[in-house]
Formats: C-alpha cells, sequence, structure tokens
C-alpha cells in the first residue's frame, strides 16, 4: 500500500525542509556578491599605430614588382619577433628616456603587436595603454625599438623604414558592465532558493511513492 500522494504534504514536506532552501539561498547570493564585487571593472583604452615599411631596395632590381611581391612574403618571418626580449627592453629603454616609467615589462610586451598590411610591405605597429600619452609613447617607442633590434636578430633582414611617429591615440571604451554586486545576490539568492525548491520537492515525491513498509 502507498502513501497518498497530495499537495498538501507536498507543501508540509517543503516547510519542514526550509531550511535547506534558506541555506542555498543565501550560499547562493553570498557566493554571487562576491564574484560579481571581485570582476574586473569596465575602463577606457587608448590604441594607435605608427606605419613602417620593410623591403629591399627595387632600384636596381631587373623587376621591381616581383622584387615587392618577394619581400612581402618574408614580412611574416620578421614580425615573428615582434615581442623579443631584446626588443620589448628596448622600447622600455626608450619610455623611460621619455620620462614614462608606469609601464611594466609584461604590459609593454602583451600591449604591442605589429600587423602586416596582406600582400605589401606595409606593417603597422600597434600599441594600446590607459592613457592617450601613454598609447602614443608605447607606439612610438615599440616601432623605433623593432626598427633598430629586429634587423640584428634576423639575417639578411633590411631595416625597417619608419613613417613619422604618430601623435594621437583613438578611445576604445570597455562596453562590457559587470552586474552589480547587490543584484548578483538577488540573482543568486532566487537561483539557490529554486534550487532548494527543486531538491526538496523531488526528494518529497519520491518519498511518497515508495512502498510503505509492512507492519
Amino acid at each position: 500500500m502507498e502513501q497518498n500522494f497530495t499537495l498538501a504534504t507536498l507543501l508540509k514536506h517543503l516547510m519542514k525542509n526550509l531550511w535547506l532552501m534558506v541555506g542555498l539561498a543565501i550560499l547562493g547570493g553570498g557566493g554571487m556578491y562576491v564574484l560579481a564585487h571581485q570582476a574586473p571593472k569596465s575602463h577606457d583604452e587608448y590604441k594607435t599605430a605608427r606605419l613602417m615599411y620593410i623591403q629591399n631596395s627595387s632600384l636596381k632590381s631587373a623587376d621591381p614588382k616581383s622584387r615587392v611581391e618577394a619581400d612581402a612574403k618574408l614580412i611574416q618571418a620578421y614580425v615573428a619577433v615582434e615581442n623579443n626580449q631584446a626588443i620589448v627592453r628596448r622600447t622600455l629603454y626608450l619610455l623611460d628616456q621619455e620620462g614614462i616609467t608606469n609601464i611594466s615589462y609584461n604590459q609593454a610586451r602583451n600591449n604591442t603587436e605589429l600587423k602586416q598590411k596582406p600582400g605589401t610591405v606595409a606593417v603597422w605597429a600597434n600599441a594600446k595603454a590607459g592613457s592617450s600619452k601613454q598609447a602614443v609613447a608605447l607606439t612610438n617607442a615599440y616601432a623605433e625599438a623593432f626598427a633598430s633590434i629586429a634587423p640584428r636578430l634576423i639575417p639578411n633582414m633590411p631595416k625597417p623604414v619608419l613613417m613619422p611617429a604618430t601623435g594621437g591615440a583613438a578611445k576604445e571604451s570597455n562596453t562590457s558592465k559587470p552586474i552589480a554586486p547587490k543584484k548578483a545576490a538577488i540573482f543568486g539568492a532566487g537561483a539557490g532558493f529554486g534550487i532548494g525548491v527543486v531538491l526538496t520537492l523531488f526528494t518529497g515525491i519520491i518519498a511518497n511513492l515508495r512502498p510503505s513498509k509492512r507492519q
């Protein structure tokens, strides 16, 4: 014989296990509050670039077009050393000469890169930083460091020809807005409470479906 399976029985079971639902709500709310509070805040970044050309002289070449095409194919081999230790250290040295000392080695390494314009010998030295002044200084220092150091690292690499130094940086706002800690706590508490209700109902249903033990 089975126990009676009624709404009243389930409600009674819910009230009996209210502590579980409240506990999960507290855990969920607290956990989400901590995660939201530790989430990185939105911030603005400034980016800029400086153009350079990397090619051998084609003045004495019988086929200048083929010479340029051949040089373009070698660009990726040149930019492979973009984050070489010697280039990064030279970048920091040049920044120091400009009076900028608050950019770390890792920032100089991770916030700079070279991008080739496809099929050409044109290469952009790109950099980003937390202020326009830092972005401009980092871009120029990085471009000059690469132009002076890279030919020493790669045999037969032509010396890059730098275009005029960049003088401004574009501001890029971080559009991702982290959820407020209070809202995160409410969401977490609701989710925790909901999970508690589901677990309690599930265990209640299972308990009511079990055959009664015979006396």
